[in-house]
């Protein structure tokens, strides 16, 4: 996990001062530290309502799931699979590489 710039200024100010608990409420170093730790907190509200988002086209990438999970148990065993379920990794496949690489196309 990727430090935040509240723990880099945290331990910038514990190595140039000592403990963190000797600074004054009004002083330079707690006032770097305040703004640190509200940037952090700006940028965790960002990639949560990012991440809000983003739910819709999740849902949309697996909306086939379901579908092929039933075709899967209805198959014998030791049968080859389906023209549907085939179909079924297809759509799904194309679905997820548009997910992860957006809507380019691949020349």
């Amino acid at each position: 996990m990727p430090k935040t710039s509240f723990e880099k200024t945290r331990k910038a100010i514990a190595k140039k001062k000592g403990p963190i608990e000797s600074l004054h409420q009004y002083s330079r170093d707690s006032k770097r530290l305040h703004r640190a730790q509200v940037r952090d907190e700006k940028l965790e509200k960002i990639a949560a309502s990012r991440r809000k988002n983003d739910q819709p086209y999740r849902t949309y990438v697996h909306q086939y799931d379901e579908e092929l999970d039933e075709i899967k148990k209805s198959r014998r065993k030791g049968r080859p699979p389906s023209t549907k379920e085939d179909l079924f990794k297809m759509k799904i496949e194309s679905l997820q590489k548009e997910w992860r690489n957006g809507f380019r196309q691949y020349l």
